[in-house]
């Protein structure tokens, strides 16, 4: 059984206006009070941003646990500081005066380094680690998992809105983050030695000051045994983000045997098929088209995710969770991933009815 982890980001936003709000310190110091066997509490890059993380889980009921055990420890907080977590990629209106940067000495130089980028970075992701202990095997897995990124982008696409209006993508976060210098799906590597020396080659530059700034959406992490995917936006509800979280790591844990075995993985795609893939992945999420990286052919997107779940249902199968994803990807199909649930309660209910959405999703149970 591969064993994962699930990192969430949320946006702290005005109750009334859902502008950002810089409570990220006040909210860490709330919950730092109170004792979380179940996940912890970091900062991140602005102060009106704040993760939560689980421990590893070995499974799905665990994780269920340990996911909604922490929203709603973090909305009881916010309730009291006066604000509001918002499970989604990007802020919906923001104020034209420049965020401001959580006070350490890294996020400092991070926005001395790219003061417009960080200026309206108001993005939040979902990012799950599944557990590979061999370092040459994460490698290999990682590559044999990098042509589905665009794939799983499109299912956790969640950031439809920007600066008061519809961006026209089901995923703006993504667009966003491609903004940065280390940015995108990851080359292939020959192996760990090979990922070692290019890495550390971008760290030489001096462009990229850690490994932090090397920012693929699907990485090995430098602080676990694990291989990240961080190609998510923020999900409105618990639900959604375990139904993503289990996914990947099925994805992971199918392609560990084959890796392990050292069988050649299928065709790679080019670099710039992979690229816009992404793009329209983005672009489209689920309602619409997604690149079939075979063929490099236009297909529907609902038609690329059942390829998606056929490669990976012998591990869902495994780890107790097929009938979980099935339902869950059924209900996108039926109801719309998380951009075209945002849509949907703004176009029926207006900002209100948009709010509200925010509100009643970051508490619900994970069913």
């Amino acid at each position: 059984m591969v064993l994962f982890g699930i990192e969430e980001e949320f946006l702290l936003v005005d109750p009334v206006s859902s502008e950002p709000q810089p409570m990220g310190p006040a909210l860490r110091a709330r919950l730092g009070q109170q004792d979380h066997p179940l996940f912890q509490v970091s900062a991140e890059l602005l102060d009106c941003q704040i993760e939560l993380a689980t421990f590893p889980c070995a499974g799905r009921a665990e994780a269920a646990t340990a996911l909604v055990a922490m929203r709603r420890a973090l909305a009881r907080a916010a309730e009291e500081a006066g604000t509001q977590p918002a499970g989604i990629g990007v802020v919906y209106n923001a104020s034209q005066v420049p965020a401001k940067v959580t006070d350490t000495p890294r996020y400092r130089r991070v926005a001395s380094n790219a003061p417009a980028v960080v200026a309206d970075e108001y993005v939040t992701g979902l990012h799950v680690h599944a557990e590979i202990k061999d370092p040459e095997l994460r490698i290999q897995v990682m590559n044999r998992c990098r042509p589905w990124i665009p794939t799983l982008t499109a299912v956790a696409a969640n950031s439809p809105f920007w600066y008061g209006r519809d961006s026209g993508f089901a995923s703006w976060r993504t667009i966003l983050y491609r903004r940065w210098p280390i940015q995108g799906c990851p080359p292939v590597f020959a192996d760990d030695a090979d990922y070692r020396r290019r890495l550390q080659q971008l760290l030489d530059s001096g462009v990229a000051a850690d490994p932090g700034y090397v920012s693929w959406l699907m990485r090995p992490s430098a602080n676990y045994p694990t291989v990240e995917w961080r190609g998510a936006d923020s999900q409105l509800s618990a639900r959604h983000t375990l139904l993503a979280a289990c996914l990947f790591r099925a994805l992971a844990a199918t392609e560990l045997p084959a890796a392990a075995a050292g069988e050649p993985p299928v065709r790679q795609p080019q670099p710039e098929h992979l690229d816009i893939a992404l793009w329209q992945a983005a672009r489209y999420g689920m309602a619409g088209e997604l690149i079939d990286l075979e063929t490099a052919r236009l297909v529907p997107a609902h038609d690329q995710l059942g390829r998606l779940l056929e490669h990976v249902a012998g591990a869902l199968s495994a780890h107790g969770d097929e009938e979980f994803v099935r339902c869950g990807l059924d209900r996108i199909r039926r109801e719309g991933n998380g951009a075209e649930r945002q849509r949907r309660a703004h176009e029926e209910g207006g900002f209100a009815g948009w709010q509200q959405l925010l509100r009643e999703e970051l508490t619900a149970g994970a069913d």
